[in-house]
């Protein structure tokens, strides 16, 4: 069966980390449902979804994909750019360590779920204002005994 851990939508999610777009309102009834929907959709794929309690004073937390790197192999857990959204990782660790060995990046790497994709057997990591090489170079180490190739991409801009 197929685990999905997920995260309930924070009360203070109005006040999330944004780098390329202006603050807009967010209709948190709205974003509720939406996750609702989400996680319905999961479980008609036939995963079994976990979901985590909110955690009120760490907006992003909903973003649970963020914090972790869930290979069949171990799980990368990652150290944020942003610093306010490392304190969301101690949640995500327990959740996953039944699961997966756990390896954590360290200082000074920084790197964020959203910057990473994996395509088989490799593994490419943007280098943005919140991901960069020190990360890859840990993330290259971990991986390399299980025969990936790491990647690192340079990214700018974002299209709004």
């Amino acid at each position: 069966m197929l685990i999905a851990i997920t995260r309930e939508v924070s009360p203070s999610i109005g006040n999330c980390e944004l780098t390329y777009l202006a603050r807009q309102a967010i209709d948190l009834g709205l974003a509720r449902r939406q996750h609702q929907e989400y996680e319905r959709a999961l479980r008609e794929l036939g995963c079994e979804v976990r979901r985590l309690p909110a955690e009120p004073d760490l907006p992003d937390s909903v973003f649970v994909e963020d914090t972790a790197l869930v290979l069949d192999e171990l799980a990368i857990m990652t150290r944020p750019g942003a610093a306010s959204r490392r304190p969301e990782l101690r949640s995500i660790a327990q959740a996953l360590e039944p699961y997966r060995e756990l390896v954590f990046v360290q200082a000074p790497g920084t790197v964020d779920g959203g910057d990473m994709l994996r395509v088989g057997k490799t593994l490419y990591i943007g280098l943005s204002s919140r991901s960069n090489l020190h990360a890859v170079e840990q993330i290259r180490a971990a991986l390399a005994p299980y025969g990936y190739h790491v990647a690192s991409v340079p990214v700018s801009g974002c299209p709004t």
